[in-house]
């Protein structure tokens, strides 16, 4: 096994202990989640799809639209964001006052050499086609919104919000993609996670974008 597979599962296991020793209406108050009591797991919104996550046998079931659980092969990054938001949630609302990662307490230090943002992908996919990306958003639930050249706001989870801003090139600069944030995002997950959460998103707007 690698050390980053290591590491992973050492991150995996330590929150899956920290969510076992939580009491359910202390998560479901914090997070928005629903508790199942006859699975002892919690129901959350995850992009525009249910997953049933049961600490008791470590696992995220994905829950399908006649509420048959069904597994499913789930990245690293999307473990571990679900996880810890679970843990880490404060109750608070959204404040739908959009900010940038250089905005985040540390942000402007963190996110930059294999931190930055991963969204090239994106801008080589959809760098001139903006509303292919704005499909893309949709069909992870996204919604469109009014920056940049073209833009989406997408609900990650129900306290955390995300939105990709793309900004056409001209002859002097490629096409760009920034990410914004709901203001509130860095009460529920830090710096690391939300790095994770970013390249995971963009994974699934990349995945379904494929024929």
């Amino acid at each position: 096994m690698s050390l980053a597979k290591t590491e992973n599962s050492d991150a995996e296991a330590f929150h899956w202990d920290r969510l076992s020793s939580l009491h359910p209406t202390d998560v479901c108050n914090r997070t928005e989640a629903i508790y199942n009591p006859t699975r002892e797991g919690f129901v959350l919104p995850v992009y525009h799809l249910r997953y049933m996550i049961l600490p008791k046998e470590r696992k995220i079931l994905r829950i399908k639209p006649d509420d048959q659980l069904e597994e499913e092969s789930l990245h690293p990054f999307f473990v571990l964001f679900v996880l810890v938001y679970l843990v880490e949630a404060k109750d608070l609302k959204l404040t739908y006052t959009w900010i940038s990662e250089k905005d985040l307490k540390g942000g402007s230090t963190f996110f930059r050499g294999p931190h930055r943002l991963q969204v090239e992908e994106l801008e080589a996919l959809y760098g001139d086609n903006p509303e292919g990306l704005l499909e893309a958003g949709r069909r992870l639930g996204g919604s469109e919104m009014l920056y940049g050249d073209k833009a989406f706001a997408l609900s990650v989870l129900p306290r955390v919000r995300v939105a990709y801003v793309l900004w056409k090139g001209d002859p002097e600069f490629p096409p760009r993609i920034s990410m914004l944030f709901d203001s509130t995002v860095q009460a529920h997950l830090p710096l690391d996670i939300i790095w994770c959460m970013v390249a995971e998103t963009t994974r699934r707007l990349v995945e379904v974008s494929r024929p």
